[in-house]
């Protein structure tokens, strides 16, 4: 009785026959391979003869069909594209990066050994320097040339753009100013002027601030660069000495103003760039020149290292934690009172 309820089942195509056997009601399961016309044949176990036949073909899901497959295909190849495009360009990114870090390190260390090497040691003035280079190194200079009749000729310089750009142009001036003949500030500028202005190197300009110490006295000439700050201690104010002037390279034979400053005991001079007065803080409000002159009267009667390490304090409180995004150069000069050395 148990063999009469036994079905033999066997299906497939002319080139593939499967076959098995289930009791009757039993669920039949067939696979999913091959998706070619098939043939079902159900035959009794105990009769051994054909009961039925059943013509189908097999209908994947959605997800099965060729489309689909073939979608999988080209999103596959897409996304390996894809995938492999945005690596090439982020290598190819951080190369660039890295590059250009590269770069602005060789340009900060040129534009460090264009500085001065050291500060000149006068008999009765203190001297002090400062500078700050910013993310993108700016084009500050500083220097100094001692004459054999004790003359002392200061620079203080900013040359435009940033980088390697700038640094050429501060090797012409640092260059010109060595190879021309040592005369009245505004007299240098004009000889120097005209040798930027030769070199033609594009759009690129210097702004200097050039000061002759010579005899207790001295003579002040500047091409477009910030005030200097005369702080006097007989009268415990400070003269903002702002002088009209082009930057050099700008047109053939410009000619400069020269001022002439009693450089008594306990006075001050201070030379900047102007990345102290434009620094910005969070809010992007600039410290401004006002407040540089406030700090140079509040501590005027300082020696150069203490009116040095107050401006510093007064760019540290503006700017908070931000980079600086130009640099801050100083350059103090301290006369000596009678009798000792200003206290810090």
């Amino acid at each position: 009785k148990s063999k009469q309820n036994l079905y033999n089942y066997s299906y497939g195509s002319a080139n593939e026959i499967e076959s098995f056997t289930k009791k009757a009601g039993e669920k039949i399961s067939i696979p999913k391979r091959g998706y070619s016309d098939k043939v079902l044949k159900i035959q009794s176990a105990s009769l051994n003869s054909l009961q039925s036949q059943i013509n189908f073909n097999y209908i994947p899901p959605w997800y099965f069909t060729w489309w689909a497959i073939s979608s999988y295909a080209v999103f596959a190849i897409g996304g390996i594209y894809v995938f492999t495009t945005l690596r090439a360009k982020k290598l190819q990114q951080q190369m660039e990066e890295s590059r250009k870090s590269e770069e602005l390190e060789e340009a900060r260390d040129l534009q460090l050994k264009l500085l001065a090497k050291k500060v000149p040691e006068m008999k009765n003035v203190e001297v002090e320097t400062y500078i700050r280079t910013a993310t993108e190194v700016g084009g500050d200079y500083y220097d100094f040339f001692e004459l054999d009749d004790g003359t002392l000729i200061a620079a203080c310089g900013d040359a435009t753009g940033h980088g390697a750009t700038s640094g050429m142009m501060v090797s012409i001036t640092k260059a010109g100013l060595k190879g021309i003949q040592k005369r009245s500030p505004n007299e240098m500028l004009t000889d120097l002027n005209n040798i930027v202005k030769s070199v033609e190197i594009g759009r690129i300009r210097m702004s200097l601030n050039l000061l002759e110490f010579k005899n207790g006295h001295v003579n002040i000439s500047s091409a477009a660069m910030p005030p200097v700050y005369h702080f006097s201690k007989k009268n415990n104010s400070v003269n903002e000495i702002e002088l009209v002037g082009t930057p050099l390279g700008s047109f053939y034979d410009e000619e400069f103003d020269k001022y002439q400053v009693d450089f008594e005991d306990g006075d001050a001079l201070v030379l900047m760039s102007d990345g102290l007065p434009e620094a910005p803080n969070h809010t992007g409000e600039l410290l401004d020149y006002p407040a540089v002159k406030k700090c140079i009267k509040d501590n005027g009667s300082k020696s150069a290292s203490g009116i040095k390490d107050s401006l510093i304090e007064l760019s540290d409180n503006w700017l908070d934690g931000i980079q600086n995004p130009d640099d801050i150069t100083l350059v103090i000069f301290k006369k000596k009172e009678s009798g000792g050395i200003a206290k810090a």
